[in-house]
């Protein structure tokens, strides 16, 4: 769950990112002891990735409206990227864009599934289906699915494969051979 302030400056972020052609991928606040630092996650609309220079510009942008509205009083430092390959899933929404793709749900507190003996805190399989805020994930090397709503979840992000990874490498290659 997010507190109000992540709320806020959520919304701030959206904003600015929306600003340089941006969506928001998550924000986040972390840190102790008075060295917070607020994590921004952006890709483009269509789900690939943020280049440098619009995550720059987009950061920049975001500074002076975070300066303007004041939300967080201590000093703290603003990071502005791309996601990556290990991309938080945010909402249903966000794992049917990635329905196929392997994923590490972790739960609030120990979940009991029917297909299972044992209750899990946390599960990493390949996302079958999303249906009506519902996740199916197919786990244990795809010998058992569990069904669980999105609500039960307290983090999730994409968890790829070797071969997943590998066929990001060659795209991000071949994506470089197109502009030399």
């Amino acid at each position: 769950m997010t507190s109000p302030l992540e709320q806020q400056v959520s919304t701030l972020a959206a904003q600015a990112l929306a600003a340089h052609g941006l969506v928001l991928v998550q924000a986040r606040l972390s840190g102790v002891n008075g060295r917070l630092t607020l994590q921004v996650f952006a890709e483009n609309p269509n789900g690939t990735a943020a280049s440098l220079e619009d995550c720059t510009q987009a950061s920049r942008t975001l500074s002076a409206q975070m300066d303007v509205a004041d939300l967080i009083k201590s000093r703290y430092t603003l990071e502005v990227g791309s996601p990556g390959a290990e991309r938080p899933l945010t909402s249903a929404a966000d794992c049917l864009r990635f329905v196929g793709r392997h994923a590490r749900f972790q739960f609030h507190g120990p979940q009991q599934f029917p297909a299972l003996k044992t209750p899990l805190g946390a599960a990493t399989g390949f996302i079958t289906e999303v249906k009506d805020e519902a996740i199916s994930l197919a786990i244990n090397s795809g010998t058992a699915t569990i069904t669980f709503p999105f609500k039960m979840v307290r983090n999730a992000e994409l968890n790829p494969t070797e071969d997943e990874l590998n066929q990001l490498i060659k795209n991000a290659n071949l994506k470089q051979n197109l502009k030399q």
